[in-house]
């Protein structure tokens, strides 16, 4: 038998928002961080970034999951050039704070300014969205981006999967201050408008925002604030509280946030947990891997149902744990009764089986699959599932509203 295809509900659920409120994002995709070169306006001088070496993207954001940082390796370096006799000829040359590279640098026409914008893969997040440097490439400030606008400000702005659109247009020497043009809150994506903020290039001092833009501005930053911090607060609130089987007899969120959560509260843990085992490289990434039967009908209905049964028997040389879930239980042990008849006594042992099965249903999932050497496990749709004590403990406190937006009367605006 050929090994199990990478299951396409198990991808589904991956992609779902997982709890109620979710700040909604924007897919992107980055190439690898390359060689960059930015020339002033006049041509006179430039800065050529080299970006820290990072291997491959995979293994890279593998290590920033674990919460792990780069190794103080060198890069990512800018080497600052001035044009001499049609020769470019070096001024100076140091290590930029970016972690892998800038996203952008602008230089000025007297040599004395460069200013670099943003992180690779991480626009508007960390402490260096704007870097300030001086003659000689002396530190003027980094900056972050609640630094330049009102915290509040940013979560209303858009956002990917791992940036921050905060850029409106392009920044500009001033004098002696950098201008930038920042994307001003939006409840729509593609309503796009902007205000101006400046930066001091001598000392990195940022300019309050106008009176008049705040107030145009605040209300609608504060409403789309207040929505975030409720969302976080509903997920924090779910996160603690029983999960409950959901009562909608529909295939819906509720019912593929309930697939997740039980499986990510029940599987095994510690010392007793072991890896869900198996030479198939792409199940072993998927981890604990949920198998679920559609009704019929349903949009890929076939592909479930194929990879449902093929979990069925499959060795545990292919995945050791697997976990089986239908909304329809009597098809579910309907499922599970025919694929028992050609199992062999002794067959599946070294395989763990979990079922989201009901009181009525698990006798007969238990007598079919017994035989099989397998060990069957029920998860009781009936009982609640209360959260797991180590997800508890790691659980970030309640977000409250920031004080801008709050009213003299302690409530939202």
């Amino acid at each position: 038998m050929s090994k199990m295809r990478a299951l396409p509900g198990f991808l589904l659920l991956l992609a779902v928002a997982i709890f109620v409120g979710a700040v909604p994002a924007r897919a992107d995709s980055w190439a690898p961080p390359g060689i960059g070169t930015y020339v002033s306006a006049n041509g006179q001088y430039r800065l050529t970034v080299l970006p820290r070496e990072i291997g491959s993207q995979l293994a890279y954001f593998e290590a920033k999951a674990r919460g792990e940082t780069l190794p103080e390796l060198e890069g990512p370096l800018g080497r600052f050039e001035k044009l001499e006799d049609g020769q470019w000829v070096s001024v100076w040359s140091r290590a930029l704070l970016n972690e892998v590279a800038p996203v952008k640098a602008i230089v000025s026409d007297d040599g004395r300014r460069v200013v670099t914008f943003d992180n690779w893969h991480a626009v508007g997040h960390g402490d260096h969205v704007v870097v300030l440097y001086g003659a000689d490439g002396a530190l003027v400030r980094s900056l972050r981006l609640d630094q330049i606008v009102p915290s509040y400000f940013v979560e209303a702005l858009p956002a990917s999967v791992s940036s921050i659109s905060w850029r409106e247009g392009d920044p500009r020497f001033v004098g002696n201050m950098l201008e930038l043009a920042i994307a001003e809150p939006r409840s729509e994506p593609d309503i796009t408008a902007s205000f101006h903020v400046r930066v001091a290039l001598t000392d990195g001092a940022v300019e309050p925002i106008a009176p008049a833009i705040l107030d145009r501005l605040t209300p609608l930053a504060c409403a789309i604030h207040g929505e975030r911090v409720r969302g976080f607060n509903n997920r924090l609130a779910f996160e603690r509280a029983d999960l409950v089987y959901p009562a909608s007899t529909e295939r819906d969120d509720d019912w593929q946030r309930y697939l997740h959560h039980a499986v990510e509260r029940l599987k095994p843990r510690g010392a007793d947990a072991g890896p869900p085992e198996s030479d198939d490289p792409l199940a072993g990434m998927l981890g604990e891997t949920m198998f679920e039967l559609l009704s019929p009908g349903e949009y890929m209905e076939e592909d479930f149902r194929d990879d449902f049964r093929a979990a069925l028997i499959a060795p545990a040389s292919q995945l050791r744990r697997r976990w089986f879930a239908a909304l329809d239980q009597n098809r579910m042990t309907v499922e599970i009764e025919r694929a028992a008849k050609a199992i062999k006594p002794g067959q599946m042992a070294g395989v763990d089986m979990y079922f989201l099965a009901d009181a009525v249903h698990w006798p007969q999932i238990h007598a079919a699959l017994a035989p099989s050497g397998a060990r069957l496990v029920q998860v009781n749709t009936e009982a609640p599932i209360p959260p797991h004590p180590e997800d508890i403990a790691g659980l970030p406190s309640k977000r409250r509203f920031d004080p801008s937006c709050v009213t003299p009367s302690g409530l939202p605006r």
